[in-house]
């Protein structure tokens, strides 16, 4: 909490980045660390038996270097080394291993490793800043996927056709740039890295993190169960029994009660309930107004590049007192959170905490369900029952379905999670600004009150720091009076400022949610009168594009012009504002779908959500999916691709007609003529680099249909949900929390003696002709024991497993062909390979004498020939076995092995190189 991060950059902050833990505000804000040499911390140093290690990978590396290079005494050198050894000086080794990347793990807070690559001698060269084992985001609109630091991506930038550029002057101009609170946490895994440089790939961070992924890490809600103590009531003496029931009502009594709520039971309770998490009821007039102005306030705080906090225009007791008689409750006694300062900041600051981390009582940032679906609360009227969200029958009968849909108190309820949260962040922002660990308003924090602090803050109300940036950058908010009704004023000017109502009464819950606009005073008695609009529209819908031109979506130019029929000017699109009628607001998509269990749901090959489907090509309404990513409210991590494909769904009539409103976007469909993978399915990472292939941001297209196995009949509609496994490990500890094996088993050093023989050349192995002649065709993508698609392909059709074919024949005219086949069966993923430099050092073969070595006196080679190294030397302590792609269908499966380091570590596998080069076929297979 001490610690600052920052809002923006420019490319000059590269060097430094990954000392930064920042969240990504807007477009422009998000920023790329490019390969410059950290000198971060050590996991540990490489020999366990030397009583003190190096401090950083740097000081590892010098240390490794002196400790081979350098022997203790000159009798131990000539006894270890052969006549015709070479001896490498630290420079020689730093020469021919230039430009080599170096793998690493950094350990951060709460037990997490942050994946690293860097190039430790090569700190000044520029060109290791471009070095990337990924290729770069196509869209400005794309770093929203991601909160790692990174390169500014200009406005107008834009990569087409998948095609990596190199890069060598990012600027953007109109970054601002200011440090504000680091909350310290990030997307898992590195969204930054999620599209490898070759087709179908990861990087090197995003595949280590894939164990300990958000998605592994937060299994899901927790059930709903009462206070403990509410259990041994009927036990207790009557007196002592009233005395703690007189306190259950009481304001914050269940905050910490070691209850977990019914978040959909407590919203339909209603502010009787809301009290005993010391939560008021809010008028929507006052809840709206003061949202938009802290938005106001931190969006010219931003731009300014000021150092000016909320503190700067609102006293603290002025904070409190707001806090305290609109929002929340005033503490029951005794009043200090935090003794001796009741309106301090870090009182103020505790008590957000306290309230937000209540268990079940608000939506779950930190569940990637709800980040994904967020926007379906704020823009999806009907009670849907789809997914997670208030249904019929949530409030028994206590509320009427037509009160609760009219109502909005869903909606309600989570504008009043992000107000806490803004009000929380604001406060947090000016702590950090104002005096670091030092409070001039209500005293020194101590390192107790930091670690609870941090405690408080861990998962969800971090994550609810990170979702109201996003919603603050994102989103404006106005409300629409009882004159300025009309859809034509709505749809046109959504973010025109409006005169606020006037003061009206207080009413009474449930009068409060049945009540219709008669007057200004009633025009916010329903959620769904306040418009959330945007800004970001045009550059939203410019990455939309690009998406659909990189994977070659048929028809581009119908899309465009719905697109255009719904936001009006291509020029200037707005975002509609929600119609509403006499009974409210129109439904944006209505009926049961989906379950609780479908969002929830951890299976691998299943991630399913409704489509709005109006019927009507001319229709000008959005889905919930359209208006999150238009809007720009997206949350960081993988979602970013699934708003991409539903949005593209969503807005083509034809494409919603052939294949329904249910779409998996962890399987696959066919329409227009190519298939359509994510790239969570096997299916979709293996036909990415085949002929054909276009890839975007998560998804593949191909211009291979697949075949029923049995028939071998061309499926060419509907959706597809291949079944997977995973993969078998060799140990039950996750890579990424092996810091040091990981780093001693990457380092080019190798393990073991740094000596001119103690590296090689890798060189290819030359084919026979037999072999060399050989082609690789890509026969075709067959799916076994799919089920026919019903409704004429508008539903799921799941299928048992998928199959690759491929030929390897003989050169024309030498006749023959072998068919191989592979089953998809498991959840492979593949790393691309970390670019590196070619080494700027030359290669020599000296023949030293031993005499020579023991007087210590010049080595003159006796035959010299200089030439620049073609690669990187590898290290004889990494073993290989090369395999003609021609061998493969012979060729049995690597067998683990043990590792002659340790006899306790996990068993390695044995490495095998296939040369697939020539074409994509053989890449493919």
């Amino acid at each position: 909490m001490a610690s600052k991060g920052h809002e923006k950059s420019t490319s000059a902050d590269a060097p430094a980045m990954h000392k930064q833990r920042c969240d990504s505000g807007r477009n422009g804000s998000n920023r790329d660390y490019p390969c410059a040499s950290p000198r971060g911390q050590s996991p540990t140093a490489p020999d366990h038996s030397e009583p003190k290690q190096p401090g950083n990978i740097q000081d590892l590396l010098e240390y490794r270097l002196d400790k081979s290079s350098t022997p203790k005494n000159k009798s131990a050198a000539t006894k270890s080394r052969s006549p015709v050894e070479s001896v490498l000086t630290k420079e020689d080794v730093k020469k021919i291993l230039s430009g080599a990347p170096h793998f690493l793990l950094e350990k951060g807070k709460h037990g997490r490793w942050y994946p690293q690559v860097i190039f430790p001698w090569d700190e000044q060269n520029p060109v290791v800043q471009h070095l990337w084992d990924r290729k770069p985001l196509p869209h400005a609109s794309f770093t929203l996927s991601t909160l790692h630091a990174h390169l500014p991506v200009p406005d107008d930038w834009a990569v087409k056709g998948g095609v990596p550029i190199q890069i060598y002057d990012w600027r953007r101009t109109d970054a601002t740039n200011r440090a504000t609170f680091d909350v310290g946490i990030f997307e898992v895994p590195n969204m930054l890295s999620n599209n490898g440089k070759e087709p179908g790939t990861v990087g090197f961070r995003h595949f280590l993190e894939l164990s300990v992924a958000d998605a592994v890490r937060y299994t899901g809600p927790e059930e709903p169960r009462p206070p403990p103590y509410l259990r041994r009531v009927s036990n207790l003496p009557a007196t002592e029994a009233f005395d703690l029931m007189g306190g259950y009502d009481r304001p914050y009594s269940q905050c910490q009660s070691g209850a977990v709520y019914d978040r959909h039971q407590l919203i339909c309770d209603g502010p009787r309930a809301w009290k005993r998490i010391g939560v008021r009821d809010i008028s929507l007039q006052a809840l709206v107004q003061r949202l938009d102005h802290l938005r106001q306030f931190r969006q010219d705080m931003l731009r300014e590049g000021s150092t000016k906090t909320i503190l700067d225009i609102e006293t603290p007791y002025q904070l409190h007192d707001s806090l305290h008689t609109r929002f929340l409750y005033p503490h029951p006694p005794p009043a200090d959170i935090l003794p001796g300062h009741p309106h301090s900041i870090k009182s103020q600051i505790k008590t957000l905490c306290i309230v937000l981390n209540t268990p079940g009582a608000w939506i779950n940032f930190s569940l990637p369900e709800w980040r994904f679906r967020a926007g379906q609360v704020l823009w999806e009227a009907s009670l849907h029952g789809d997914g997670d969200c208030l249904e019929p029958g949530s409030s028994g009968d206590r509320l009427p379905r037509e009160d609760l849909t009219t109502s909005g108190i869903e909606r309600k309820w989570l504008m009043i999670q992000m107000l806490l949260s803004a009000e929380l962040l604001l406060r947090l922002d000016a702590f950090v600004r104002v005096g670091m660990l030092h409070d001039p308003h209500g005293g020194h924090i101590t390192i107790l009150e930091l670690h609870q602090f941090d405690k408080l803050r861990e998962g969800k109300v971090n994550w609810d720091l990170i979702v109201v940036r996003r919603f603050l950058d994102s989103l404006d908010i106005t409300w629409a009076s009882s004159e300025s009704k009309a859809p034509s004023d709505a749809s046109r000017s959504p973010s025109s400022p409006n005169k606020s109502p006037e003061k009206g009464r207080h009413f009474p819950f449930m009068e409060t949610l049945t009540r219709r606009k008669s007057s200004p005073a009633a025009s916010l008695q329903s959620a769904w009168d306040c418009q959330l609009s945007s800004s970001h529209v045009r550059q939203q819908l410019e990455g939309l594009y690009v998406f659909a031109e990189n994977i070659g979506w048929p028809n581009i130019d119908a899309l465009k012009t719905a697109m255009n029929l719904k936001l009006g000017d291509a020029e200037n699109p707005i975002l509609p504002a929600l119609v509403v009628d006499d009974r409210g607001v129109e439904p944006i998509s209505s009926g049961t779908s989906l379950g609780k269990e479908d969002m929830y749901t951890r299976n691998p090959c299943r991630r399913r959500v409704k489509l709005h489907s109006s019927g009507d090509p001319q229709s000008k309404t959005l889905g919930w999916v359209s208006r999150t990513w238009l809007s720009g409210f997206v949350i960081p991590g993988e979602g970013v691709s699934h708003l991409l494909m539903a949005t593209l769904l969503e807005n083509d009539a034809e494409a919603l007609g052939q294949l329904g409103p249910i779409a998996n976007l962890y399987g696959g469909f066919v329409y227009g003529e190519r298939s359509w993978w994510s790239k969570a399915c096997i299916v979709g990472r293996v036909l990415s680099s085949a002929a054909g292939a276009r890839t975007c941001m998560g998804w593949i297209s191909s211009d291979m249909l697949p075949r029923d196995k049995t028939t071998q009949e061309v499926l060419e509609r509907g959706w597809f949900e291949l079944p997977v496994e995973q993969v078998p490990q060799v140990s039950s500890k996750p890579r990424i929390k092996q810091g040091a094996r990981l780093t001693m088993e990457s380092s080019p050093l190798g393990v073991g003696d740094i000596t001119a023989e103690a590296f090689t050349i890798p060189k290819e192995e030359a084919e026979s002709s037999a072999t060399s002649n050989r082609q690789v065709r890509l026969l075709g993508l067959s799916v076994n024991g799919v089920r026919s698609p019903c409704d004429n392909g508008k539903t799921i059709a799941p299928a048992d497993e998928a199959t690759m074919s491929f030929s390897i024949d003989e050169a024309e005219g030498a006749g023959g062909a072998i068919t191989v086949s592979f089953a998809l069966k498991y959840n492979v993923r593949f790393i691309s390979a970390h670019e590196c430099r070619v080494p700027l050092g030359v290669a020599s073969r000296n023949h030293v004498d031993r005499e020579q070595v023991e007087k210590q006196e010049p080595t003159k080679p006796q035959e010299s020939k200089w030439t620049r190294l073609p690669s990187h030397p590898l290290h004889r302590s990494y073993s290989y076995n090369y395999i003609p792609l021609a061998s493969l269908p012979n060729t049995s499966a690597p067998q683990p092995m043990r590792s002659s380091q340790d006899d306790e570590a996990p068993p390695t596998p044995e490495i095998i190189i296939i040369d697939a080069r020539g074409n994509r076929a053989k890449e493919t297979d």
